[in-house]
């Protein structure tokens, strides 16, 4: 065959040229499309993994609810002890187990403030004051979300009654001393006890025992130092710091209080 013409062989170069060009936007097309799959894709291995896996009860500590995110409902046993896991894993063994009833007879009852399959990730009734654990969804009846919650400022001596978010009601507060602060944190109602017939308890109409207890005292007038909202007979006190650790309000208020569920929301700070 007879060698091309200058023309032809220019045309082949310049062909040649075109080709290699391409295959170099395609390789680069692929090679980002790829480096998009990997970011996107992570690590999933199509399975959700649970949102915290905290350990009970020290390394649980502290664990804050969001009352925007996850939905706050109590959980209440069915009437049997509860077994609290430290992670939701069923081949697991409790790492405790709570009895049915509290000390003053009421049904057990939780904050849940995180879900991960079958499993409730709920705050505790226990010492260190905020521990959560893990607790199964069969042991436990589960409210619907929990319109109401309360939170208590220790520096202005207040406290907040929320609906939804939106404020309700506002009132004084005496509070814990300088010697048995009320301790901060995220509680709950335990114990609602009505006391309008037992006149002279120091507690007024109506005490609200919540899931958390005093750093100072592990023992208080026979019980094990647990906190409460409640009234007073001696209306006085309100706005000082006077308590053992309880938070003291008017009877007028501690009985709109006392109209809230058991598993209400109370936010220390």
């Amino acid at each position: 065959m007879a060698d091309p013409s200058p023309r032809a062989e220019l045309r082949k170069r310049r062909q040649r040229r075109r080709r290699v060009a391409s295959f170099a936007v395609v390789a680069l097309l692929l090679g980002a499309a790829a480096g998009v799959f990997l970011v996107t894709r992570g690590d999933d291995s199509g399975t959700a993994a649970p949102a915290t896996t905290t350990t009970l009860p020290k390394v649980a500590n502290g664990v804050s609810a969001s009352y925007t995110a996850t939905p706050l409902r109590s959980a209440t046993t069915k009437g049997g002890d509860v077994p609290v896991y430290a992670a939701p894993d069923a081949n697991s063994a409790p790492a405790a187990t709570l009895s049915a009833q509290t000390e003053y007879t009421l049904p057990r009852s939780f904050l849940a403030f995180d879900q991960y399959q079958d499993w409730l990730h709920v705050y505790l009734p226990t010492r260190p004051n905020s521990s959560t654990g893990w607790i199964k969804e069969s042991d436990v009846t589960v409210s619907q979300p929990l319109e109401y919650q309360i939170k208590v400022s220790l520096a202005d001596h207040k406290v907040t009654l929320l609906h939804n978010g939106v404020v309700e009601l506002e009132a004084p507060a005496a509070i814990g001393t300088a010697e048995d602060p009320t301790p901060t944190g995220t509680f709950y109602y335990t114990d609602p006890l009505d006391l309008e017939n037992q006149p002279g308890t120091g507690y007024g109409v109506f005490a609200i025992g919540l899931s958390g207890h005093s750093n100072t005292l592990s023992e208080f007038n026979g019980g094990d130092g647990q906190i409460a909202i409640h009234g007073t007979d001696d209306e006085g006190t309100i706005g000082q710091d006077v308590s053992h650790g309880c938070v003291r309000v008017s009877n007028d208020v501690i009985l709109k209080l006392a109209k809230l569920p058991l598993g209400t929301p109370v936010v220390i700070s």
